[in-house]
């Protein structure tokens, strides 16, 4: 799965080849490290937003398998979880301040999700955390941002 996500991620960047975006091609400035994230198409957090968008929407898809009344896959959920939270992770520290709170709030439910998955867990211990109302805002913001949005 990480295949497809990374293929995502690094073809949905009109400037993914610009060398603007090569780290290597970037010095730093001190005032970089001090200054708020920002949703520039190049910025660490969208450059892995698709792809990050992508595992989010495979973990809920599997997960709302269980409110089918589908068996869960607890050994690929898991993998799934870990994949998203290594992307997330990455991610974090550049959210932008427009959707840091949402997104923060969809690691964590997904965290919760995956943290149930064991046995004789009720299936609305995993499903909840990724499918309820509290939570569901923060999932469809993730799920909608735009980080060339904040440029048009």
């Amino acid at each position: 799965m990480l295949a497809p996500l990374m293929m995502a991620g690094c073809s949905s960047s009109p400037d993914a080849a610009s060398p603007a975006s090569d780290p290597a091609s970037v010095s730093a400035s001190p005032s970089a490290s001090t200054a708020s994230p920002s949703a520039t198409a190049t910025s660490a957090f969208c450059l892995d937003l698709s792809t990050f968008q992508v595992g989010v929407i495979a973990y809920r898809g599997d997960v709302g398998a269980a409110i089918e009344g589908q068996p869960l896959d607890f050994k690929e959920l898991r993998r799934k979880a870990a994949l998203i939270a290594d992307i997330g992770g990455n991610m974090r520290t550049s959210a932008p301040p427009d959707i840091a709170e949402e997104f923060r709030t969809v690691l964590k439910a997904i965290d919760t999700s995956v943290s149930n998955l064991k046995s004789g867990a009720e299936t609305r211990d995993v499903v909840d955390p990724v499918y309820g109302e509290r939570n569901r805002p923060a999932f469809d913001a993730v799920d909608n941002y735009d980080c060339g949005a904040a440029n048009r």
